[in-house]
């Protein structure tokens, strides 16, 4: 009878991570240089305080650059078109100098979902299924000891002989 795997059997102890108060440029120059797509954010004692992905940061660039749109929706409709035309390149520039002064913890999901290293590999991977994440902090103690992705699982199965 095969041995059920756990999550501490594939899951990386090399995790990167971030601080909820670095800015989204610091956030996105890691993402780039180190070729994921998400980051565990983690305080200076080490707790997962929350996980931040790319996708949140095109959220925020979304929810901002709709407020923009409102804005420059106001001028016209007070003013003409020339003066619109020059608030909307004005917002524009607004909208990013803003990004950029965002610190990670205004973007980041709070609500993260964690497993523990115990966790039965194929209860993680259901989580990941039903919750539709492709990762998980794996935590004791409340403090980070890995992440598991769905990288790791497809691994898994990509090693395992055939039967």
């Amino acid at each position: 009878m095969p041995v059920a795997r756990k999550v501490s059997d594939v899951m990386r102890t090399k995790v990167l991570t971030i601080s909820p108060d670095k800015l989204l440029p610091d956030l996105e120059r890691k993402l780039l240089s180190s070729r994921v797509g998400a980051l565990p954010v983690v305080d200076s004692d080490g707790h997962v305080v929350g996980i931040v992905s790319r996708s949140d940061v095109v959220r925020q660039l979304c929810l901002e650059r709709s407020l923009g749109e409102a804005m420059a929706d106001a001028y016209r409709s007070h003013a003409d078109d020339r003066f619109a035309e020059e608030a909307q390149r004005d917002v524009g520039g607004v909208i990013g100098e803003r990004m950029e002064r965002l610190a990670v913890r205004e973007v980041m999901i709070r609500d993260v979902l964690t497993v523990e290293p115990g966790m039965s590999l194929a209860k993680a991977a259901q989580l990941m299924v039903d919750r539709h994440v492709h990762r998980l902090p794996v935590v004791q103690d409340g403090r980070l000891v890995g992440i598991v992705s769905s990288l790791d699982l497809a691994r898994v199965v990509a090693e395992s002989p055939d039967p």
